[in-house]
């Protein structure tokens, strides 16, 4: 937490705004930015926050796949979005969880559309014709949001099977809630996931690399990692996309980002990001991750 420092130099007083932030679990660091020998107004002293939080995200996070300019701009969100809303939550358009449902579930299959979607949300009505599984993903993923949403714990098996259940409960899923126990095959894709017998070594693996990393990534690279590691490990017979979006946002709300929609408008994108990462490159989905972001939460897209 800021706060408001008052110091003595010779005959006069001088403010400065401070923050203690912890660079590694065994370390901080104090902030400082100069305020001047009076306090300044309210208005200007909100710019003083935001030059500090910028400050803070700086000190606290690198970048390793991402170029500078794109790191500054998410950065200037989420210092934005901590000193006037305090929270991730409170940027959210209020048709957010419509379009999030519509959208990453549009992008496995899901034949609801988007004003179908809103009335199964809103109403808990099936629309006519429809199938029973499509309605049952709708409410499901409702579910596994408020899930994530509230969630405060560590990254460990016992989560991401919640989260797998959470989206494939009531549906014709073989597996639910935990991992897969034969081989699969993704869809379009030349990547061909690991044979059951190692998934849990391998989650495990990651599980650990997810933590190692945390102090060297920037929040959208670490969600990225997360994201791109698991989709590849493909844990579950189904909802792996989907669990992989989820603990995506996971990351990004923990790290005081607001979530983002990956569009099935987008879906073309979105995939050759994954193949990239398939083959070792994580750059180009943390971009696209990062200019999703930036789409959605500001008034001008990126360059």
């Amino acid at each position: 937490m800021s706060f408001i420092e008052k110091q003595r130099h010779g005959k006069h007083f001088y403010y400065y705004l401070v923050k203690n932030v912890r660079i590694t679990p065994a370390k901080t660091k104090k902030l400082r930015i100069f305020l001047g020998r009076e306090l300044p107004q309210k208005e200007e002293l909100q710019k003083y926050f935001v030059e500090l939080e910028k400050k803070t995200i700086e000190a606290q996070q690198h970048a390793k796949w991402l170029p500078k300019d794109l790191v500054e701009k998410v950065d200037d969100l989420s210092a934005s979005i901590t000193v006037f809303h305090k929270t991730p939550s409170n940027v959210l358009p209020k048709d957010f969880l419509v379009r999030y449902t519509y959208n990453t579930n549009a992008i496995e299959g899901n034949k609801l559309t988007l004003r179908q979607t809103a009335l199964v949300i809103s109403d808990r009505i099936a629309p006519e014709g429809s199938r029973a599984d499509d309605v049952i993903e709708v409410l499901n993923a409702v579910d596994a949001w408020n899930f994530i949403k509230s969630y405060k714990a560590r990254l460990n098996k016992a989560f991401i099977c919640k989260v797998q259940y959470e989206i494939t409960k009531n549906t014709k899923c073989r597996i639910q809630g935990a991992y897969r126990d034969s081989q699969v095959r993704i869809a379009g894709s030349e990547h061909v996931p690991p044979k059951p017998d190692v998934v849990p070594k391998l989650l495990e693996d990651l599980f650990r690399e997810f933590y190692k990393e945390k102090k060297n990534l920037h929040p959208t690279e670490l969600a990225t990692l997360l994201h791109n590691k698991l989709v590849n490990i493909h844990p579950f017979t189904d909802g792996n996309g989907r669990t992989a979006r989820l603990l995506m946002n996971w990351v990004l709300l923990k790290n005081k980002l607001p979530p983002v929609i990956i569009e099935v408008s987008n879906k073309e994108q979105y995939y050759k990001a994954i193949e990239d990462a398939d083959k070792g490159d994580q750059k180009p989905f943390a971009i696209f991750l990062c200019n999703q972001l930036l789409e959605q939460y500001t008034v001008s897209s990126p360059g």
